[in-house]
């Protein structure tokens, strides 16, 4: 069917086509009559050919062969279906008509099926030969026009090679003189583009020919460029178009950029290099300003003349610096190895002049370039070029001549310092700003302290423009030592003797209150000084793991134990005045005492000797932490010294205990005032630790003289008291009670004992019972009674831990430096102290880490650990002690947690002030 219908479009367009040939004149001749056959697919005749020549009229007509080709396939299809079909509508009717006239008709329609199937293949077969008969012949012909098409391109593309090169060499013959590069780069830029075509046909020899023309022709150019170029910097030449130049350079190739930058660098630095030679004289140190002077001039003769003549790209200036730093930097090798090697030592004068001018001429390119890095995309967001240490570094194998000659300079102003004119001004004095001086001698403290940190810090600033290695660690070294000079050359030296704050001259004892204070802010100004300084020196050390080679424990630990003698100085001067309170309070005889009237005449004394001691000494005292430490120091001698007197009155009477309590409310209370004889004294009082350590501080005592008030009969009521103001069970603690009470006397009988203790088992049972709640609940042992040894000659407050009897260098120092560790009660009274050792002992002066003043070094050249005397056991706390306030009070709280205990009477002097 799809055939008859392509047949039937076939015979229609033979059909048109012969109308037009009857009305155009021509004789109506098919293709049927040319080849004899008919187009009559049905005829036996059939010739497929007439078909085909319609269907494929003319060469663009092929494109449709793949879809004919696709119909005829799918037609092929519909065939088989069909026959398909007819052979099951066969089948059915041959069963319906009978076995033999069905086989019959069936075969007959099966053999013309077959041959229709014969014919259609027959026909296929051909009409695809004749396709691709016709296609091979369109492929050659399309291959033979690329080629053409080629051949033309590359042809014309020569032409275009053969003009460019020749404006070229005419342009180049042209301009002898002066050249146009403007020109040249662009006619280069054409030739040299248009040459990389035809690097694939150099097998040709014409082309070959050429291209060697070309490579002759840029070498041509290339040593024009750098003939110009010279005659520019001779000043034969002036053109202007030489940064065309430099970009005919960029085009071929980076290797004759970087030539012509290093012929011009050279050139420019030929004059420094040969003036200025290291074997010259010229090119000594003494002459290093010179050099850096003629550079200057050099550099702005060049960003003058000759900038203009490079892109910006190139970034000439730079470079040129960059060049002359580094033969700067060989030259000053050579002379620094030559005057090392010839004279054994750099002249340290020379040294410190050229590295001071090398730092400033390094400072000045810093500047001059800080804002160089805008010039093109790559370096837009990039850091300015830094010169830092780009010439300098050098002297850095020779710094320790610089340090030692720091050290003497060091030395020197110590012995400045040592000057009796010197020796005591403090900070502010001698300004003329009359505001200024008063703010600085609100500090009190001396000025030479100031001024050695104020050097310290010159110092460390210009070292560290230098260098970051272990030259910083030496550094460190000689300021450990000459710190510890000044601690004992200038701050020992001026503490007055212990026995002048007991002088009868007023006058010398307010000189020494003086001297201390300001040795003690000056210690402690240092101390903190100090920590700043080693972690200073610490962040700029690199690699950072050296920084643990930097330590100034030595210096800081002297300046805390000088910290510790002056309060503990201060606080003897307190303790020796309020001697005479206690001979008052002894010899008073409290039997006669009927009634209390109000405080005791020695309770006034005290008072009045107490605020007048600390009116002077608080005053003078720059920390509010050591006025604090002075007043808790003070508390616990009081309580203690108290105790020990009641405890020699045994026994105490009910009036006695009622005296004592309304005198210890008394004492309470002026000690809650002391803070306000200082400025700053309300953050003492504002303190919730201050109020509650003073409380605490007060309550022992306090609930014994309670205890004593009460009668002690009926012995029943006596004990249930004991129970409800002591709150322990402890039957040994009750004895001791019932002793000052004088009860029970010491050499009571055991009858009279097993007693007591029936009693009081008794009592405590019932007591049990009574108060049976949490809060009820007694302890085992009152502390401080347990520590409380009653005795009728000796009367001493046994220490529950650590050791009974203290050493005598230590009475005065915190458990932080003696070791001990006790709690608040075991530290009020943590020395055996016998009744009659009632006077002061004056503490022992620090032992200086070397007689000598100077560092023990170890064999790795670090600071090794003095001999600081009995400060030879654990180390100070340096960061409690001083950086944190709470363990800071906590610790100097402690500083006299034990008495007076055993001390050789025949101590040494430490020395006098004057010698």
């Amino acid at each position: 069917m799809v055939v008859q219908s392509i047949k039937n479009e076939i015979i229609k367009s033979t059909a048109d086509r012969n109308k037009r040939y009857s009305r155009n004149g021509e004789q109506d001749v098919g293709y049927g009559s040319v080849y004899g056959s008919t187009s009559d697919v049905n005829s036996p005749d059939y010739d497929p050919m007439i078909d085909i020549m319609e269907l494929f009229d003319s060469p663009t007509a092929l494109v449709d062969v793949n879809q004919l080709l696709k119909y005829t396939s799918a037609y092929e299809s519909q065939l088989q279906a069909e026959i398909q079909k007819k052979r099951t509508e066969y089948r059915q009717m041959l069963i319906e008509s009978g076995p033999d006239e069905g086989i019959d008709v069936l075969d007959g329609e099966v053999m013309k099926l077959l041959d229709s199937f014969q014919n259609m293949k027959s026909l296929a077969e051909v009409t695809g030969n004749t396709i691709n008969s016709m296609t091979a012949n369109i492929k050659t012909l399309d291959q033979s026009k690329k080629n053409l098409t080629f051949t033309m391109t590359t042809l014309k593309r020569l032409q275009m090679l053969i003009t460019a090169y020749d404006r070229l060499d005419k342009q180049l013959e042209k301009q002898k003189q002066v050249k146009n590069y403007s020109e040249i780069k662009q006619l280069l830029g054409a030739v040299l583009e248009l040459n990389e075509y035809f690097q694939d046909f150099k097998s040709i020899d014409e082309v070959n020919r050429l291209n060697k023309l070309i490579s002759a022709m840029k070498n041509q150019i290339i040593n024009d460029i750098f003939k110009d170029f010279e005659f520019e910097f001779n000043e034969e030449l002036v053109n202007d178009k030489l940064i065309d130049a430099c970009h005919i350079l960029e085009i071929l190739g980076d290797a004759y950029k970087e030539q012509l930058q290093t012929w011009y660098i050279n050139t420019a630095l030929k004059a420094i290099t040969q003036i200025f030679r290291s074997s010259e004289e010229a090119g000594s140190l003494d002459n290093l300003s010179r050099r850096f002077i003629y550079f200057q001039n050099t550099l702005t003769n060049f960003e003058t003349k000759h900038l203009s003549l490079f892109p910006r790209s190139w970034h000439m200036s730079l470079k040129l610096t960059e060049k002359f730093c580094s033969y700067t930097k060989n030259d000053l090798k050579e002379v620094l190895s030559k005057e090392s090697r010839v004279k054994n030592s750099v002249d340290v004068n020379i040294l410190l002049n050229s590295l001071s001018q090398t730092l400033d001429f390094e400072s000045f390119l810093n500047k001059k370039f800080k804002y160089y890095k805008d010039f093109d995309e790559q370096l837009k967001n990039a850091e300015a070029p830094s010169f830092t240490k780009s010439i300098s570094d050098v002297f850095e194998p020779y710094l320790n001549i610089w340090i030692d000659h720091q050290s003497s300079t060091i030395e020197k102003k110590l012995i400045e310092f040592t000057n009796p004119s010197r020796m005591f001004q403090k900070t502010g004095e001698g300004i003329a700003d009359d505001d200024a001086k008063r703010s600085d001698e609100s500090l009190n403290v001396l000025e030479s302290a100031a001024e050695l940190f104020r050097i310290y810090r010159q110092i460390l600033s210009q070292l560290s423009k230098l260098t970051k290695g272990k030259a910083l660690i030496r550094l460190s070294i000689i300021f450990s030592k000459y710190l510890m000079q000044y601690q004992h050359k200038i701050l020992d030296a001026i503490l007055p003797d212990s026995k002048s704050l007991i002088s009868v001259d007023l006058k010398s004892q307010q000189e020494g209150i003086d001297i201390i204070s300001l040795v003690l802010n000056t210690a402690d100004y240092c101390s903190q000084t100090v920590l700043q300084l080693e972690e200073k020196i610490k962040a700029l050390i690199e690699p950072e793991e050296l920084s643990a080679q930097v330590e100034f424990e030595g210096p800081n630990n002297g300046f805390l134990q000088l910290i510790i003698y002056c309060i503990n100085l201060l606080f003897y001067k307190i303790e020796n005045d309020i001697q005479i309170s206690w001979r008052e309070l002894s010899n008073f005889n409290w039997k006669v005492l009927n009634e209390v009237t109000g405080e005791s005449r020695y309770l006034g004394s005290l008072k009045s000797i107490i605020r007048e001691d600390c009116q002077l000494v608080f005053k003078k005292v720059s920390k509010i932490i050591y006025i604090r430490n002075l007043i808790d120091k003070l508390v616990e001698m009081l309580l203690r010294n108290i105790i020990l007197n009641i405890v020699k009155l045994e026994p105490i009477s009910v009036i006695m205990a009622e005296q004592f309590k309304l005198d210890l409310q008394e004492l309470k209370s002026f000690i809650n005032i002391l803070p306000t004889l200082t400025e700053g004294g309300d953050k003492i009082l504002s303190s919730s630790s201050f109020k509650s350590s003073i409380n605490t501080k007060f309550k022992n005592i306090d609930n014994l003289m309670k205890v004593l008030m009460v009668p002690s009969k009926p012995m029943d009521a006596f004990i249930n008291s004991y129970f409800s103001i002591i709150g322990d069970s402890s039957f040994s603690n009750f004895m001791k009670v019932l002793q000052l009470k004088g009860v029970l006397k010491t050499e009571a009988t055991e009858k009279d004992k097993f007693r007591y203790m029936d009693m009081f088992k008794l009592q405590l049972g019932s007591f049990e019972e009574t108060n049976n709640d949490v809060n009820g609940q007694l302890k085992e042992s009152n502390e401080y009674l347990e520590n409380l040894n009653v005795t009728s000659t000796t009367t001493t407050i046994r220490k529950t831990h650590g050791h009974t009897k203290s050493n005598s260098r230590s009475i005065y120092l915190p458990s932080t430096v003696t070791g001990t560790s006790s709690n608040s009660t075991s530290s009020n009274f943590g020395s055996t102290v016998e009744s009659d050792a009632t006077s002061p002992v004056p503490p022992e002066p620090p032992v200086p880490v070397n007689p000598g003043g100077s560092p023990n070094v170890g064999a790795d050249g670090t600071a090794s650990k003095g001999n600081f005397g009995f400060f030879n056991g654990p180390k100070i706390d340096t960061y409690t002690l001083l950086n944190t306030k709470d363990n800071l009070e906590k610790n100097f709280a402690k500083s006299f947690s034990e008495s007076k205990g055993t001390f050789n009477e025949n101590f040494r002097k430490f020395f006098k002030r004057g010698e």
